[in-house]
C-alpha cells in the first residue's frame, strides 16, 4: 500500500470538503496531529480510522485506496487532480506541456511499432 498516495488522497478529499485537519479530527475522534501524520505518511492509519475518515469525507475507502485496486481511468484522473491541486498557474502550464509531449511521444512510438 502506498501510504504517501493515501495521505495525499485524504488531504485532497478533506480540502474538497472544506475541512481543516482539526475539524476532520474532531469528526472522527482522532487528534489533528494524527490526521497530519496520516496525510504526510509518517504514520500508518488503521482500518477503523480509515473507514471513519472516508465516511466523514463522504468518499469510499476503495477510492482512497485505489493504488491497491486495479486502477480505472476515473481513479487515475482523481490522482491527477491531487497532483495539480497545489500548483500555481505556471506550474500547471509546464506540467500540461510535459504531459502533452509524453502523450505525443507514446503515440508516435505506438505507431512505429505497428508499422
Amino acid at each position: 500500500m502506498d501510504y504517501k498516495l493515501l495521505g495525499q488522497r485524504i488531504r485532497a478529499a478533506r480540502l474538497a470538503a472544506g475541512l481543516s485537519q482539526e475539524q476532520l479530527a474532531e469528526m472522527v475522534g482522532l487528534t489533528s496531529q494524527h490526521i497530519s501524520h496520516t496525510e504526510v505518511a509518517s504514520t500508518q492509519i488503521s482500518l477503523p480510522a480509515l473507514v471513519k475518515i472516508a465516511n466523514a469525507l463522504h468518499t469510499s475507502v476503495d477510492k482512497l485506496l485505489s493504488d491497491s485496486l486495479q486502477d480505472s481511468k476515473a481513479h487515475l484522473m482523481a490522482d491527477v487532480q491531487i497532483i495539480f491541486a497545489d500548483c500555481n498557474s505556471d506550474e500547471v502550464y509546464v506540467m500540461l506541456e510535459a504531459a502533452n509531449a509524453v502523450k505525443r511521444s507514446l503515440r508516435v512510438r505506438k505507431l512505429k511499432r505497428m508499422e
